[in-house]
């Protein structure tokens, strides 16, 4: 929910000062505007890895708590200057204060597209978040599943976001067509990056086809993810499917998510299938778990809604596969997981 602030709200004195800074500013000034915004999710989770169990207050079991501002000057004929400022806050215990989520300027044209900067999500995450039920927070989320290998981010700091980022983002009239373009120069800890996304969304469709590489290491072997995500709408059913890659040298972990949600009342029931295969070429193991999920958002109001969320991960004799935020498992045990929170956005 929007926060800009308003002169009629202020003191008289505060308003004609407010007024003359504005004067001096000239006309662009006075056509931007703020916005101050945020998310708190905090509950309660109970984890079973293995023979292991875990009782937690847990956080962002619907969406990662954050606090973030955007703004937008509108520069004429179209164009328009933008920013977006958003750090992580752990709510249970006023953990934060940075701005790792995002940080990005740009340009933005009706007719051109939008040019960007600073740090922000990879092209290929996207569809991870887009494409999945669950989206990546909480017992079910895709994290636990997809990132890098064995559901970890291996070593790419470009799994979710990259630093040193100059993207691009087709504009919004190409008749439902939509994509966007990054590279990084691989400043610091952080590889060398390239990325594109392409998709289509028209009425109750929605598709996105997405790839990204990575200079990982010193020798130059390269992170690659790819993926295809898909989504329709059918009443108060909606379906959705994922297929995505990762690779490094020796390594390919390969995943298929489907799922769906459905529509009762102020409610939406969420239901999840997720299979991960990690194989070695060398060595020919198979690293293979599963995922199955369950879970209910009851709306209270359009910004606070209650949640529960089940899961458990099924593995393979050598699948490692778990719910994140326990114990590790051992090759060939399960993991579970339960949740229940509250949601709040502002």
């Amino acid at each position: 929910m929007s926060k800009n602030k308003s002169l009629l709200a202020r003191p008289a004195t505060t308003t004609l000062l407010a007024a003359l800074l504005l004067g001096l500013g000239g006309v662009a000034q006075a056509q931007s505007s703020v916005t101050v915004f945020g998310v708190l999710d905090l509950g309660v989770q109970y984890l079973k890895n293995g023979d292991k169990s875990l009782t937690q207050q847990s956080i962002d079991g619907l969406q990662t708590s954050r606090i973030g501002f955007r703004g937008v000057e509108d520069l004429g004929q179209g164009l328009q200057a933008k920013f977006h400022l958003e750090g992580a806050i752990g709510p249970d215990t006023g953990a934060g204060g940075d701005w790792r989520r995002r940080a990005t300027v740009s340009l933005d044209s009706d007719a051109l597209g939008e040019l960007r900067l600073g740090r922000d999500y990879t092209p290929s995450f996207w569809n991870i978040s887009r494409f999945n039920v669950f989206g990546t927070n909480g017992v079910a989320g895709a994290n636990n599943m997809i990132y890098g290998f064995d559901g970890k981010s291996s070593t790419a700091k470009t799994v979710v976001r990259s630093d040193n980022t100059v993207g691009y983002h087709l504009p919004d009239n190409l008749g439902g067509v939509y994509g966007q373009f990054m590279v990084a120069p691989g400043e610091g800890s952080t590889g060398k990056l390239l990325g594109l996304r392409l998709g289509y969304a028209s009425g109750p469709f929605d598709t996105a086809a997405a790839y990204s590489q990575t200079d990982n290491n010193a020798a130059g072997d390269k992170f690659k993810v790819y993926n295809l995500g898909a989504s329709y709408k059918v009443g108060d059913a909606q379906l959705m499917a994922l297929y995505h890659v990762s690779e490094q040298t020796v390594r390919k972990q390969s995943n298929w998510v489907l799922g769906g949600t459905y529509k009762i009342g102020a409610g939406l029931v969420r239901a999840s299938f997720v299979q991960s295969k990690n194989t070695h070429s060398v060595t020919g193991n198979d690293y293979t778990g599963n995922l199955i999920a369950l879970g209910y958002r009851h709306n209270l109001s359009k910004r606070t809604a209650l949640y529960t969320t089940v899961s458990r991960v099924t593995n393979s004799d050598k699948g490692v596969f778990l719910i994140q935020g326990g114990s590790d498992v051992l090759p060939g045990q399960s993991s579970g997981g339960v949740e229940a929170g509250i949601y709040h956005a502002f």
